[in-house]
């Protein structure tokens, strides 16, 4: 869906409470890819001296907070597709943003292998952050076209919205841990 914007290809998916259910299964399998991005971000915050004692409860708490950024804006769509009169797209949404976050994490994959290899390469680092923000949040952008049914524009207004909720849940989700994430 991601390379043709045809919501066609949504017959495919099991849209029944089953599948939605299902498809968090998701997280197991991006976890990988994302326990490595926790880890690279504990090494860039706490630097490359610090212990198993200092980088374990960080890397949880990257981790929590990841879960929460993860499914809170699954959350926050439910009333506003209703709301856009689009909640019967409700479960393809699910189910297709919580596989495509598979192949999210593994994009950004790199991300995490510099900041374990490289933490001080902020500059690279920050290039690299920003071509896989682009990457993923125009393959989201067709994915939502192709799933919602909707614009270009209405899509990047919900890729917008899904951005914004799920970066503020995280951070606020950190925050509440007692991450210092500067």
């Amino acid at each position: 869906m991601m390379r043709t914007t045809q919501s066609a290809l949504l017959g495919r998916l099991d849209l029944s409470a089953s599948g939605v259910r299902s498809s968090f299964q998701a997280i197991l399998i991006a976890l990988p890819s994302l326990a490595v991005g926790w880890v690279g971000s504990a090494r860039v915050f706490l630097g490359h001296d610090a212990t198993a004692d200092q980088l374990i409860p960080l890397i949880v708490g990257l981790g929590i907070a990841d879960l929460v950024a993860w499914l809170f804006p699954l959350i926050v769509f439910a009333p506003l597709l209703s709301a856009m009169g689009l909640a019967a797209r409700y479960p393809a949404f699910v189910i297709a943003t919580n596989w495509a976050g598979v192949i999210f994490a593994f994009i950004a994959l790199p991300i995490g292998i510099g900041r374990v290899l490289a933490p001080t390469a902020a500059e690279f680092d920050t290039l690299l952050i920003l071509t896989t923000l682009v990457v993923t949040c125009t393959l989201y952008w067709r994915l939502l076209r192709a799933v919602l049914g909707v614009g270009g524009g209405q899509a990047a207004a919900y890729v917008l919205v899904s951005l914004l909720v799920g970066m503020m849940s995280g951070y606020a989700t950190a925050s509440m841990l007692g991450l210092s994430l500067e």
